[in-house]
């Protein structure tokens, strides 16, 4: 698998652990002039942006660890023109960061809700 399969992959994945927990799937990949939000789910009232980060192996260290804070600002930015966009701008807001790993089977997901 190239690169953007193993994260269209995760993306799936993450979708559908999401869903199963509750969560509606509002938009995948959503893009705009400032970059891409990999998920944008309801849960409960809260709007939900979702970063998924999937991984082969541990070669490069834990997927979460990749979220590093000039991503989250670009997510947060992101986030606030979804809204806008959207007309949600009183919606409550929640970033949460979902790792997925490949190397096992079935695959793992690891959920931080309210990561930053």
């Amino acid at each position: 698998m190239n690169r953007r399969e193993v994260g269209e992959r995760g993306e799936v994945l993450a979708g559908r652990f999401l869903e199963a927990k509750g969560y509606r799937l509002l938009e995948r990949n959503y893009r705009s002039r400032l970059g891409e939000i990999d998920l944008v789910c309801r849960d409960g009232q809260a709007t939900v942006f979702v970063e998924v980060k999937t991984r082969t192996s541990d070669r490069f260290g834990h997927p979460a660890e990749a979220v590093i804070p000039r991503k989250q600002a670009k997510l947060r930015r992101l986030a606030q023109e979804y809204l806008v966009s959207h007309k949600l701008e009183d919606s409550e807001v929640r970033f949460d960061v979902l790792s997925v790993r490949l190397d096992a089977e079935p695959p793992t997901i690891e959920h931080l809700a309210g990561a930053f």
